[in-house]
């Protein structure tokens, strides 16, 4: 096998448009397929389109109409501050899925490198990386975040970084772990025969077939993604006030539930479990066809 082939079992072949598509069907039956996927991208345009949405003013305060209930005029209520709640919500969505999904795209550009070097090179490079990614995933993830925001400061920049900081081991392992079979095959020996480079062979040959179980991934990753960000917003640590947030806005009406006032901290709550659990069924969609190709 000459060099420059790549094997059947690639990134490129899964995520064609007719494979892809059939396989899933086939796989997890067409109404499963459709209802997540539809229900996933009404809430992603509803979050790009959100500026452009006939919707209130979402960081406008109206002391005068706190915590009045859902009605015509307001379908969620106002929260304590009388700001509408169904329009921040649905602006939430924006800061959510931006740094959840920028945090775990660094991570993944990062780790995914990083792992397949690991696999790759072995030895002590191999025993090095391994060891320091287990002793940072025994950390609690959300007292190390706290740790470090409350001394960094809770800006978006250091909010991301934190939570990709804990995807970059996810994804190093995942693909090192893909990786350390690849190093016997036909295809990688051929290439040292043509004396290719090591970053040439890693690069080139090894990662784009690794990256099949980093494509399923990706939206598992951000589903905890979005929950750490929402939690450490929750604290005080992440997307702070008036910014719609999810995690904020659960915690901004969390004291006013006593008072049989819910909807402040309900719906955003809400917002937050289905995103998570659709992101979580995405995911298994995507890895039954690793599973099935495998």
């Amino acid at each position: 096998m000459v060099a420059n082939q790549l094997p059947e079992f690639s990134a490129a072949r899964l995520f064609a448009r007719r494979s892809l598509y059939g396989r899933m069907v086939e796989a997890n039956g067409a109404w499963r397929v459709h209802l997540n996927l539809a229900l996933l991208l009404v809430i992603l345009v509803l979050g790009v389109l959100a500026p452009l949405l006939p919707l209130q003013d979402p960081v406008k305060p109206d002391p005068l109409g706190s915590l009045r209930p859902p009605s015509s005029e307001h379908l969620f209520g106002t929260d304590t501050h009388g700001m509408d709640v169904f329009a921040r919500v649905i602006h939430a969505i924006r800061a959510d899925f931006a740094l959840a999904l920028s945090s775990v795209v660094i991570g993944a550009l990062i780790g995914a490198p990083l792992g397949a070097l690991s696999g790759y090179l072995g030895g002590w490079f191999d025993n090095f990386t391994t060891r320091v990614t287990e002793v940072f995933q025994g950390f609690p993830q959300i007292l190390f975040a706290m740790a470090i925001l409350a001394a960094a400061g809770n800006t978006l920049l250091n909010v991301v970084l934190v939570v990709a900081f804990y995807n970059i081991p996810v994804y190093s392992k995942m693909v090192r772990s893909v990786v350390v079979p690849l190093r016997e095959v036909e295809y990688v020996q051929a290439a040292k025969v043509a004396s290719v480079p090591t970053l040439g062979i890693v690069f080139r040959y090894i990662l784009p077939n690794a990256l099949v179980p980093v494509f399923s991934q990706l939206p598992l990753s951000c589903a905890y993604a979005v929950q750490m960000i929402a939690g450490l917003s929750f604290l005080g640590l992440g997307v702070t006030i008036p910014t719609p947030e999810w995690g904020s806005m659960i915690q901004l009406g969390a004291n006013q539930m006593i008072f049989g006032h819910w909807w402040p901290s309900v719906f955003p709550g809400l917002a937050l479990f289905l995103s998570v659990w659709l992101l979580s069924n995405v995911s298994d969609l995507l890895k039954s066809l690793v599973v099935r190709r495998s």
